[in-house]
């Protein structure tokens, strides 16, 4: 059987459900090689937790990555972020196995071709400083390297940074191992096979490598310095009346943000109230990547979420602590008809994230 019918009938067997599945990489790219594997994505409505297996299907290896539309949505960003956009490239480009999703796949896929297309953009004159200099010390230890095993590795070092960065040069998506190699030969096809042919000789990869460090400004390494001082910044001081309602906000709820990027500079962690009025509920919803701890202050709130396919509900009072899991659906509720419920919240992201939803299921 065919690679396309192949991965075709394992996401009928296994995922008859599924609201879209494509097929990616070498497979899909037209560059199968006698080793590729399947790398299969398929997003199921209502899934509890993504995952990744390998496995074995009729002699093919198969690679499977299984999401849920939130999942997906925070994994794309992720790999955006980091400039390796594999599952964007793997949605937009992949073959289509199975598409229940009423048009959203196909307006997905657009959005992502869009953005795949316009790049990551220029690199931030930090992170261009910092290029320059990996590149110059590299260039440095393979003039003085005697150690033949020594100079392998630094004349590799030096191929992939000299690759990235002419990628990030052109505002280009950077790529892991052979990827990489795709994306230097897509960005500049001279110049990916200048760095092949001089790899194992010193003199010629070294003037290769100039090269590209020329483009970004020359070589730095002398003067080069990056701020590391962490040990003197002030401490901030955040009283109630300095309290930021702006911040994202669930129906039923008032945030109101004390420790964020915006009031003190923070930088992986966000706190702040939360207030529940008397006999009201929250919308459903979750908090992304963060992990989210709380403390009740005051009233008695009810933490609500699924478990097993049914409704679990956590009554708390003043002193009780709470734990919510990334991406958990949930929701507060105050049955006080009298008092108001507070809540001291803290979560490992910078600002709050907050994605209503419908009901209680994993979207």
């Amino acid at each position: 059987m065919d690679p396309v019918s192949e991965a075709r009938a394992l996401v009928d067997e296994l995922f008859p459900e599924a609201l879209y599945a494509l097929l990616g990489g070498s497979v899909a790219a037209g560059r199968r090689t006698p080793t590729s594997d399947l790398d299969i994505l398929v997003v199921v409505d209502g899934l509890a937790a993504p995952y990744r297996e390998s496995l074995r299907r009729h002699d093919w290896p198969v690679e499977l990555l299984v999401h849920s539309q939130t999942s997906f949505g925070a994994w794309l960003e992720r790999d955006f972020g980091s400039r390796q956009p594999v599952l964007a490239r793997l949605c937009a480009e992949g073959i289509v196995l199975a598409d229940r999703s009423g048009g959203r796949l196909e307006a997905l896929r657009e959005e992502l071709r869009g953005r795949l297309e316009r790049g990551p953009g220029a690199p931030h004159d930090a992170a261009l400083g910092r290029a320059r200099y990996v590149l110059s010390d590299l260039l440095d230890d393979l003039a003085g390297v005697t150690d033949p095993g020594e100079r392998a590795f630094i004349e590799w070092n030096v191929v992939e940074e000299a690759a990235r960065l002419a990628l990030s040069l052109g505002g280009r998506w950077q790529g892991g191992g052979k990827w990489l190699l795709r994306e230097l030969r897509a960005h500049d096809p001279d110049l990916a096979q200048a760095l092949l042919k001089a790899r194992e000789t010193p003199g010629e990869l070294a003037a290769v490598a100039a090269g590209v460090l020329e483009r970004a400004g020359g070589r730095l390494w002398e003067g080069y310095r990056a701020d590391g001082d962490v040990f003197h910044r002030p401490l901030r001081h955040v009283t109630p009346e300095d309290l930021s309602g702006a911040t994202a906000q669930s129906a039923g709820m008032r945030r109101l943000a004390a420790v964020s990027d915006a009031t003190t500079g923070s930088r992986r962690l966000w706190m702040g109230q939360t207030h529940v009025a008397p006999a009201t509920r929250s919308a459903d919803h979750h908090h992304g990547e963060s992990e989210t701890a709380i403390y009740v202050v005051s009233g008695r709130p009810v933490f609500v979420f699924l478990e097993d396919g049914g409704e679990r509900r956590i009554e708390t009072g003043p002193g009780d602590y709470v734990f919510v899991p990334p991406f958990v659906p949930h929701r507060e509720e105050n049955p006080d008809p009298e008092q108001e419920a507070v809540v001291v919240i803290a979560r490992s992201t910078q600002e709050a994230i907050v994605v209503d939803l419908p009901d209680l299921r994993m979207r």
